[in-house]
């Protein structure tokens, strides 16, 4: 199961910048189509190095032509959405790259979230560049703008580490604050994590997903799964949904492990 309904990429290219990214899911697949196929997205954005692919920085986007720019818009929705029967849908909107990359122009970011705060459905976006979320959705708008920003959007970062944790947090914790859902992707797993007070303390209107490194070309890290309950009892104790993804290799979570929670929507 995953935590989402339907993925949607309109812009491509990313670039490593911290250890989760080593053996990055995204940059193989992108390297397997540039190397088979002509794809608009993903045909200039990796290169080959110690023999795999990896993200080069090209930064790539639709275009505007594209019949995937209105999918939030026209696409009625999962037959059996993850949040329930009745719910809006999850779409993961970049899932092979960073939209909130470096070098990315706000231009090209702006008109990736204007379908989607106009939409039914929910959209989950992730980023390894919290601060730059952070300085995005912080713009004074209006209250009505906010709220409708606040009721589809759902922004999350990654956190492979208590590390990258304690980096990335303090920039998306004003956002949890001020009303929007706030989630932490703690994939892959290479070491325990240690939730603060101030993230525990918002409840149901944070997520954390838990999820071991997939398999890939190279063999994936092992993630102890004493770090993944000790994360889950971290969230039970706060009453903070937790979702259980995978284990290391994609194998399915033991029973004990077997969580797979959804925080509340903005109303």
């Amino acid at each position: 199961m995953n935590w989402w309904d339907q993925t949607l990429n309109l812009v491509g290219g990313c670039k490593a910048i911290s250890p989760g990214c080593e053996n990055c899911y995204a940059a193989m697949l992108a390297g397997t189509r540039q190397t088979h196929s002509r794809d608009v997205l993903h045909d200039s954005v990796t290169e080959w190095v110690r023999g795999k692919p990896v993200f080069n920085g090209v930064l790539t986007v639709l275009p505007p032509e594209h019949a995937s720019w209105t999918l939030p818009l026209t696409w009625r929705g999962a037959d059996d959405p993850v949040l329930g029967a009745g719910q809006p849908s999850l779409i993961f909107v970049g899932d092979m790259s960073d939209v909130f990359i470096s070098g990315r122009p706000k231009a090209v970011i702006d008109r990736v979230i204007a379908p989607l705060i106009h939409s039914r459905h929910i959209s989950l976006l992730l980023t390894k560049r919290a601060k730059r979320v952070a300085k995005y959705f912080s713009e004074p708008l209006h209250e009505k703008v906010l709220l409708r920003r606040q009721r589809h959007l759902w922004l999350g970062f990654s956190a492979e580490s208590q590390e990258w944790f304690d980096r990335r947090w303090p920039h998306m914790r004003p956002l949890a604050v001020s009303g929007w859902v706030v989630f932490v992707s703690v994939a892959p797993m290479l070491g325990p994590v240690a939730l603060p007070p101030d993230f525990l303390v918002h409840g149901a209107r944070v997520w954390v997903i838990c999820s071991g490194e997939q398999r890939c070309v190279t063999r994936p890290r092992y993630m102890e799964p004493d770090w993944a309950r000790a994360l889950r009892d971290q969230c039970a104790a706060a009453s903070v949904p937790f979702f259980m993804l995978q284990m290391t290799g994609r194998k399915e979570p033991p029973p004990d492990l077997l969580v797979r929670e959804f925080p509340a929507r903005v109303e």
